[in-house]
């Protein structure tokens, strides 16, 4: 039986109400939609810069941009090499299209890997679980600052969901106009909505 991707109700349920019960009368496409039998499969070539195989579990790989031409700039790759990071070969990884693969030698080894302006960059894994902790606990104290000595209130939940509301950035007169109520101080750039 063929895989098959459910077509949520809501979706089935507005098809049915703007094109009526009679699917003799619906177009090819949209029966094709219902119809069981078929599976949604894409069928589009390999995505450049795909992998297909990772042979070294003990890496993670990362596309980091490396402008080539008229104008090269490789300051990224630099940046990510001093920071650990190595250039991807032929022996880590099997990618979809063999046009990303440049410069192979004799043996078919390269160590260039790239995908218009970026090129395949791998870290050990152990480094890059490091970066990972060093992130998520970043993450952890902005949210909630007492458990790490911190003595301001946690983030609310609107700001942590990028939700806030009610506030904008006050122009020249709204300044001055705070600062003069405050004694000429002011300790915020932005405001409440009224």
């Amino acid at each position: 039986m063929p895989e098959t991707h459910p077509i949520p109700r809501k979706v089935q349920e507005q098809i049915i109400e703007s094109h009526g019960t009679d699917t003799t009368k619906w177009n090819q496409e949209l029966r094709d939609l219902f119809d069981p039998t078929i599976s949604a499969r894409q069928l589009n070539p390999p995505m450049s810069g795909q992998i297909l195989k990772v042979k070294d579990q003990g890496f993670h790989f990362h596309w980091a941009k490396d402008v080539c031409g008229a104008n090269p700039d490789h300051s990224r790759v630099e940046e990510l090499r001093f920071m650990g990071y190595d250039y991807a070969t032929t022996d880590d990884v099997d990618m979809c299209s063999e046009d990303t693969v440049k410069n192979r030698n004799g043996k078919g080894f390269s160590n260039e890997i790239r995908s218009g302006d970026r090129r395949l960059m791998k870290l050990p894994m152990q480094k890059y679980r490091e970066m990972r902790k060093a992130q998520n606990l970043t993450a952890y104290q902005m949210a909630y600052p007492q458990a790490f000595g911190g003595d301001v209130s946690p983030l609310s939940t609107e700001v942590l969901n990028g939700r806030a509301t009610g506030t904008r950035l006050m122009d020249a007169a709204e300044t001055e106009s705070v600062r003069a109520q405050m004694g000429g101080e002011t300790s915020t750039a932005s405001v409440k909505r009224s």
